[in-house]
């Protein structure tokens, strides 16, 4: 048995010790708030803020705070379904595809149209191996299979072979990641949400503050000397439609709520010059839930159905009338020009094959109600047309050698022995606002340029759809989750080289 006096000096010990560790841990955080006397503001919570905010955290111990207007993380990054371009990436050399930063780049110039920055999409054909790497590296994404997307002269668009669809996970493993920091270490990351930027302040071409409305109405001022805007696009806004693409307003969208141009309206009033502001986005399938046709809201069919294996038909004949891998713009045009007027509608329709391939998002669009699986014969009454010209299509496209809308990749097709008890997944789509090209200029480090091509302010920078020069006058699938890892890495890393200096 210990003794009266033993027992004492063992509890003072014990108290000193907690003492000693509490100053130790005091003293830490105080030396990290005299060695960044302000953290880095970032605007928006898509996966461009998450890479922002994950690099500056993690990487360099710069401290962070993260508002979003909306009341969750993850804006319009997180209904990604198709996946994240990456050329010559480890997944590519595993599955035997040949590809380059070159080609990718090139895909990428011919898609833009002569619009936009060369250099900008030249460094996310660059650096999209790395982005890929990073993300499974850092978060433990598989990334390991591929899709070959509408324009892309490889398979090159990455997703899991897991349950999640590719945006959702991706976001949900940055978003895990930023919010188990900021419950350990809330002086390093803090997450404001329900909170919308009103304001920035420059003073001497230095970001000096930033002003937002916080959950309560309340307007609340942040010192900082770093900002980074990543609050996406304005394809939700009937007005901003109107004003830069008035052809486009009476066309639903797949764009959440929150999508509504705020960055860019702000980043034009501190001298930012706004580029391709015109050039929207309008993506061929959305699909047509048929217990809401008429709502301006639709889910969108991603392209990855088509790339793996997906045909559209018109409904009024029964027939394909275009590649369905070119480019999106081309894609849309075709089912306005040539499915039926009163409704802009197309017919998907899948095998067996590519539900197998892309499982867990078929399984999302049945649960849904957005694909239907359904018999040849089933399927031939509710076009009324005859079963043997459907049937007689798909077995068209499944056997040709040379495809006649010259169609290269031809994977999970519908077998040989097609009739009309063959089993397909068919859904109705329909083309939807999906992207804004333009918004802020940028250079290749990510920060705001005015007319005149130089810097808006040091500590200005913006990532992602707020952007704009990436894309040009159209955007390759699977590229908006890059730029924004792309550029999102390139923006943390410049802050972090200069922070404190």
């Amino acid at each position: 048995m210990f003794s009266r006096r033993q027992l004492l000096a063992a509890l003072t010990v014990v108290v000193i010790f907690s003492v000693v560790r509490r100053i130790t841990i005091t003293d830490t955080r105080l030396k990290m708030a005299s060695k960044y006397s302000t953290p880095v503001v970032i605007v928006g919570s898509g996966l461009a803020g998450l890479t922002t905010a994950n690099q500056l955290a993690l990487k360099s111990r710069v401290p962070i705070i993260l508002l979003e207007k909306a009341s969750s993380l993850g804006g319009n990054s997180i209904k990604a379904s198709s996946g994240i371009n990456g050329a010559l990436t480890t997944t590519q050399k595993v599955l035997g595809v040949s590809d380059s930063a070159a080609a990718f780049y090139q895909d990428t110039l011919k898609s833009a149209k002569d619009a936009g920055s060369p250099a900008l999409m030249e460094k996310l054909s660059k650096d999209s191996s790395s982005a890929i790497s990073w993300l499974q590296r850092e978060f433990s994404l598989k990334l390991d299979l591929l899709a070959q997307l509408g324009g892309h002269t490889a398979p090159r668009t990455h997703r899991s072979s897991g349950k999640l669809p590719p945006g959702f996970e991706i976001v949900k493993a940055l978003s895990d990641s930023l919010k188990s920091l900021s419950e350990a270490e809330p002086e390093l990351v803090q997450i404001r949400l329900n909170s919308k930027v009103v304001d920035v302040h420059i003073i001497d071409k230095q970001v000096k503050s930033v002003e937002y409305q916080d959950e309560n109405g309340q307007i609340q001022r942040l010192e900082t000397s770093d900002i980074v805007f990543c609050s996406g696009g304005f394809g939700f806004s009937k007005e901003m439609l109107k004003q830069y693409a008035p052809n486009l307003t009476y066309l639903p969208t797949t764009n959440g709520g929150q999508t509504t141009g705020d960055g860019q309206r702000l980043l034009e009033k501190l001298g930012g010059c706004l580029v391709d502001m015109a050039e929207i986005q309008v993506h061929p399938t959305g699909f047509i839930d048929r217990s809401d046709p008429h709502n301006n809201w639709k889910f969108l069919a991603a392209e990855a159905l088509r790339g793996l294996g997906g045909i559209l038909l018109n409904p009024s004949t029964g027939k394909r009338f275009v590649n369905e891998l070119s480019t999106r713009d081309i894609v849309t045009q075709a089912i306005q020009s040539q499915c039926p007027k009163d409704n802009n509608k197309a017919i998907l329709v899948m095998s067996d094959s590519v539900y197998t391939a892309y499982k867990n998002n078929m399984d999302f669009y049945l649960f849904k109600k957005l694909i239907r699986k359904i018999t040849i014969a089933e399927l031939s009454r509710e076009l009324s047309l005859s079963p043997e010209v459907l049937a007689g299509e798909l077995h068209t496209y499944s056997s040709q050698a040379t495809d006649s809308f010259a169609r290269s990749s031809k994977i999970n097709g519908f077998g040989a022995d097609i009739n009309e008890e063959t089993e397909v997944y068919y859904g109705e789509v329909t083309p939807v606002v999906h992207f804004t090209m333009g918004g802020a200029r940028i250079d290749e480090r990510a920060r705001v340029l005015d007319k005149n091509n130089n810097p808006v302010a040091k500590g200005l920078y913006a990532v992602g759809e707020v952007s704009g020069g990436v894309h040009g006058a159209n955007r390759l699938g699977g590229s908006s989750l890059l730029e924004c890892v792309v550029f999102g890495l390139t923006a943390a890393d410049g802050i972090a080289d200069g922070y404190g200096k």
